[in-house]
């Protein structure tokens, strides 16, 4: 969650964690909306000068964590720049390494996902994530098939489909205080993905 790319001091990676964890906790109890400054300060246990050294308002303080978050979000879930048609799903029980990472950092955020991703989470945050998801999809469909005239349902209707069914196992996951392991979930995803959800449950493989 570092606002840099040079590594910071100590003391002041530990005061930014204290900082974010509180902001998460009272956007989790009372939503962005109603907190304070002096809500975060005393959350936090620092003083007001110690937060202005950091952020500006609580507002700059939501952007950096939300844009951190999100471009570690979307680096976990790229491909490879070879990738190609012959990449793709050789069977269902062998997930893409991006899927894998994609719930490795969820599961290494967890908190913060669970909170963006609840009743009171920052407005646009899901919006925001889906189209991470939903990019890195479309790019996925146009390598596995790139001739539009090929395809037996318009793609922007197949892209959006299994998007909404992408980010839904991904937040029931988060709900249940993730029971199964990012490679177990990786690997339900792809055969959601391959198979379809009827075909699962009527046993097909």
């Amino acid at each position: 969650m570092s606002d840099t790319t040079s590594p910071l001091d100590p003391r002041i990676k530990r005061t930014l964690h204290v900082i974010r964890d509180a902001f998460l906790a009272l956007v989790d109890e009372k939503g962005f909306d109603q907190m304070t400054i002096r809500d975060i300060t005393e959350r936090a246990e620092i003083n007001r000068a110690t937060f202005y050294l950091h952020y500006r308002d609580k507002y700059d303080l939501q952007g950096r964590l939300v844009d951190s978050m999100l471009r570690e979000f979307a680096a976990a879930f790229e491909l490879p720049p070879a990738f190609g048609a012959d990449d793709f799903i050789k069977d269902t029980d062998t997930p893409p390494a991006s899927f894998i990472r994609q719930f490795e950092h969820i599961a290494a955020h967890a908190h913060f996902y669970k909170v963006m991703l609840g009743p009171r989470g920052v407005p646009g945050f899901s919006g925001r994530m889906e189209r991470i998801i939903r990019d890195s999809l479309a790019r996925r469909s146009r390598i596995a098939q790139p001739h539009e005239d090929q395809a037996v349902m318009p793609r922007e209707l197949v892209v959006r489909y299994v998007t909404s069914a992408h980010l839904g196992v991904v937040t029931h996951w988060l709900e249940e205080d993730m029971p199964y392991t990012a490679v177990y979930m990786a690997t339900q995803l792809i055969r959601l993905h391959a198979l379809g959800a009827t075909r699962i449950l009527k046993g097909g493989t």
